[in-house]
C-alpha cells in the first residue's frame, strides 16, 4: 500500500510539472482557445523594520530677558486760539445796457437819359472807303439816390466774473497728536534650545526569500479568414512578472491584433504570488486590407467649374478607401484644391468615380482671355492602419498617381 502511495505522489507531481512551467510556448494553429500556467518559485528582497539605538534630538523651551528700545506714543495737546479762515470767491453777474447801431437804407432810384445825336461813320476797305449815317438815339440808366441812416437803440446782456471775499470764523480749541518716543524695555521671552537624548529609531532591513510565482494566462483566438499560424513565447522576468513575445508566422497573409489584454492578483502574500491573465488575439486577412492598393488609375477629367471623372480598371476594391484629391495650377504652383473624400462621397459606377468639387469648395477655374488652365492632379488613396497592431505592417497604405492636365470650360473627353 505504501508503494502504491508514493507511486501515486510521483505521477502527479510528474503531471504538475507538465503543466506548470517556467516558460511555455503556445503553438497558435486555428484553435479558438488556449490555457497555459507558469510557475517558477524566485529569491526576492523583503523589507522589515528593526529598531536600533540612536541619538534624537527635541526642542526645549527656556525663559530669557530681551532688552532694547520700543517706539511708543503719548498725547500732546496745545491751545490754538479763535480765528478768521477767508477765501476768494468768484460770483457771475448780469444786467442789460442800452445801445445803438446804425441802419442804413438805400435812396430812391431815378432814370438819367443821354440823347445822341446823328452821325456818318466810314470804314476804308480794300482801298474803298464807305460810309454810313448813324441816326441819334437815347441812352438811359437807373441811378440810386444817397442812402438814408439812422440809429436804432437795442437791449444788449452784458456779464462779468465778481470776486468777493467770504471769511468763516473757527472757534478756539484744544488741538491734541500722538507724538512718538523711544523708551528702553526689558521684558521675559521663550526661547529654545536643541536637547539630545537617547532612543530608538526604526530602519529598514532587507532579507531574502523565496515566493513562487504563478501566472495563468488564458488566450482566446478569434480568425475570421483561418489564415493564422504564430508561435507565442511565454516567460518571468527576474521581478516575477509575465513576459509574451508573439511570432506571426505567415506575415505575407496576415496580422496580428492585440484587442485586450488584462491581469488580476487572486493571491499575493510573501511566499506566494498568483496572477490569472486573458489576453484577447485576432489574426487579421492582409490581402483584404490592401485590396484597394490593387485598383489601377487610368485616366482623368475635370473642366474649370470642378467637375472630376476618375477612371479606374475596378471601383470596387476602393469602398473601405479614403481618397485624397489636391489640384495644383502648373502657372503659380500654387495648391488650388485640397480635400479627403469617403468612398460614399462619390457617384459611383463599375470602373469610374465621379463628384463635383464644387460642392465642397472647388473654386471656378479662370484662364486668360478663356483659354484652358494646365494643372496637376494627385489622386491618393489611404487606408487606416488597424489598431493595436502586435507588428507593424511593412506595405505602404497609400497610393498616389499624378495627372497633368488642361481644363476648359466645359470640354467633355
Amino acid at each position: 500500500m505504501k508503494h502504491i502511495l508514493c507511486f501515486l505522489g510521483l505521477v502527479l507531481t510528474l503531471n504538475f510539472n507538465a503543466l506548470a512551467t517556467e516558460s511555455a510556448t503556445v503553438d497558435y494553429d486555428l484553435q479558438p482557445t488556449e490555457e497555459v500556467t507558469l510557475e517558477e518559485v524566485k529569491a526576492i528582497t523583503l523589507y522589515r523594520t528593526e529598531y536600533v539605538d540612536s541619538t534624537c534630538t527635541r526642542q526645549e523651551p527656556y525663559q530669557d530677558t530681551q532688552c532694547g528700545y520700543e517706539t511708543r506714543y503719548r498725547n500732546e495737546c496745545h491751545w490754538v486760539p479763535g480765528r478768521n479762515i477767508c477765501r476768494t470767491e468768484t460770483d457771475r453777474q448780469c444786467r442789460d445796457v442800452r445801445r445803438t447801431r446804425r441802419e442804413c437804407k438805400p435812396g430812391r432810384t431815378r432814370r438819367e437819359c443821354v440823347n445822341e445825336p446823328a452821325r456818318r461813320v466810314c470804314r476804308t476797305r480794300n482801298g474803298v472807303e464807305r460810309c454810313t449815317n448813324v441816326p441819334g438815339r437815347q441812352r438811359c440808366r437807373d441811378v440810386s439816390g444817397p442812402q438814408v441812416c439812422r440809429n436804432v437803440p437795442y437791449t444788449d446782456r452784458e456779464c462779468s466774473n465778481v470776486n468777493r471775499r467770504v471769511c468763516d470764523w473757527v472757534p478756539a480749541r484744544n488741538e491734541c497728536n500722538s507724538v512718538p518716543y523711544q523708551e528702553y524695555i526689558c521684558r521675559d521671552v521663550t526661547r529654545y534650545r536643541t536637547v539630545s537624548y537617547a532612543c530608538k529609531k526604526p530602519v529598514q532591513v532587507p532579507y531574502q526569500v523565496d515566493k513562487k510565482f504563478s501566472h495563468t494566462v488564458s488566450f482566446e483566438f478569434t480568425d475570421k479568414d483561418q489564415l493564422g499560424k504564430a508561435e507565442i513565447n511565454l516567460s518571468l522576468n527576474s521581478s516575477g512578472n509575465l513576459v509574451i513575445n508573439y511570432n506571426n508566422l505567415r506575415t505575407e497573409t496576415t496580422y496580428m491584433q492585440l484587442m485586450h489584454k488584462a491581469s488580476e492578483v487572486v493571491l499575493d502574500n510573501d511566499s506566494e504570488k498568483q496572477t490569472r491573465d486573458i489576453v484577447k488575439i485576432n489574426f487579421g486577412n492582409l490581402k483584404k486590407l490592401l485590396k484597394p492598393m490593387q485598383a489601377t488609375q487610368k485616366s482623368l477629367w475635370m473642366n474649370k467649374a470642378g467637375d472630376f471623372k476618375l477612371k479606374l480598371d475596378k471601383t470596387n476594391p476602393l469602398k473601405k478607401a479614403r481618397i485624397q484629391i489636391k489640384v495644383r495650377k502648373e502657372s503659380n504652383n500654387d495648391i488650388h484644391f485640397n480635400r479627403e473624400f469617403k468612398f460614399e462621397d462619390f457617384t459611383v459606377s463599375d470602373k469610374e468615380l465621379s463628384i463635383e468639387l464644387e460642392r465642397f469648395g472647388f473654386d471656378q477655374l479662370r484662364g486668360f482671355l478663356g483659354k484652358g488652365v494646365k494643372l496637376e492632379v494627385d489622386v491618393t488613396v489611404k487606408l487606416d492602419m488597424p489598431a493595436n497592431l502586435i507588428h507593424s505592417i511593412p506595405q505602404k497604405l497609400e497610393k498616389n498617381k499624378r495627372f497633368n492636365i488642361k481644363v476648359y470650360k466645359n470640354k467633355d473627353l
